[in-house]
C-alpha cells in the first residue's frame, strides 16, 4: 500500500508516497467509500507531494471519476483538494475535473498543504 488515510470529523486526508498506480487510487477510493463515515465527509485531501512516480493514464482516471460520480449520488457536495508539484498529477487531475462536472464535487490543485487546508475549511 502506497497511501495512508487519516479521518477527521469533516475531512479525510489521503497521503501517497512512492510509485502511485491506478490500483492504488482505486484501493484508496474503495477504502473511503466503504467506510460508514464517508457520507458525513464533505472534504478530501489527496496529497501527492511524496511520490516518486505517477502511473495513471487518462483511461484510468475515467474509471476513478466514474466511481466518484456514482458516489456523488449519495454524497452530493464534496471538495477534493489535490496537493502536488508533479506535472503528471496536474494533467490527470484536469481530466478528472472534466469527468466530474455537474456532480457537485469541486476539485482544486494546490502546491502546499496549508493552502489546501484553508480551502477545504472555507465556507
Amino acid at each position: 500500500m502506497t497511501f495512508n488515510i487519516k479521518w477527521g470529523k469533516k475531512a479525510v486526508h489521503v497521503k501517497f508516497r512512492g510509485i502511485v498506480t491506478a490500483q492504488d487510487l482505486i484501493d484508496a477510493n474503495n477504502y473511503l467509500i466503504s467506510n460508514s463515515e464517508f457520507e458525513n465527509i464533505h472534504n478530501q485531501i489527496f496529497d501527492f507531494l511524496d511520490i516518486s512516480d505517477f502511473l495513471i493514464t487518462k483511461e484510468d482516471i475515467e474509471i476513478i471519476a466514474a466511481m466518484d460520480k456514482a458516489q456523488s449520488e449519495w454524497n452530493k457536495v464534496m471538495k477534493v483538494a489535490i496537493i502536488t508539484n508533479d506535472n503528471a498529477v496536474n494533467i490527470i487531475t484536469k481530466e478528472y475535473e472534466k469527468k466530474m462536472q455537474g456532480s457537485g464535487w469541486n476539485t482544486q490543485i494546490f502546491d502546499n498543504p496549508i493552502d489546501a487546508q484553508k480551502w477545504i475549511t472555507a465556507d
